[in-house]
């Protein structure tokens, strides 16, 4: 798995690679990807061309580097659609787990991006709501740091 990934076509051919892995593209799957070929701001047709290089094993060329503000927003934002659209499945949690290692991004981030998270949806979701959300973001934060533990370098 990369570490301290700093291109934006070099993420994205990342996960596009790991959401290929079984051979298909689960519904959770494309939705993170469409998420994350936008939070990268990757040019209308920049997502084609790199999933074209995944399936003929080429490279996916080089790309806008991503700054490390920059990185972390887009952690948080694919992570959002991750416990909001997604049913949370092990390859969609694994894509998160890969862009948490691809962005170097250290446990204390990751818990600051959480809080963050939490804070945001405070203020625009309803109390119930919120309280499930809650219980799902513990359950996703649990298994996505298992997945990542697991994971290490294999990919």
């Amino acid at each position: 798995m990369e570490a301290g990934v700093h291109d934006c076509r070099a993420v994205f051919h990342g996960a596009t690679r790991i959401a290929l892995r079984d051979g298909q593209l689960s519904n959770g799957e494309k939705r993170l990807l469409v998420k994350l070929a936008h939070a990268l701001r990757l040019d209308e047709e920049e997502p084609k061309q790199v999933y074209d290089a995944v399936v003929e094993g080429k490279s996916p060329g080089v790309g806008r580097e991503i700054g490390q503000l920059e990185r972390g927003m887009v952690y948080g934002q694919v992570l959002e659609a991750v416990l909001i659209h997604t049913d949370r499945s092990d390859d969609e949690l694994t894509l998160v787990a890969y862009l948490r290692r691809a962005f170097s991004i250290s446990d204390a981030e990751h818990r600051a991006i959480t809080r963050s998270l939490d804070r945001q949806l405070e203020d625009t979701i309803h109390r119930n709501v919120l309280q499930d959300f809650r219980m799902r973001l513990d359950d996703t934060m649990e298994r996505i740091g298992g997945i990542f533990d697991r994971l290490g370098f294999q990919i």
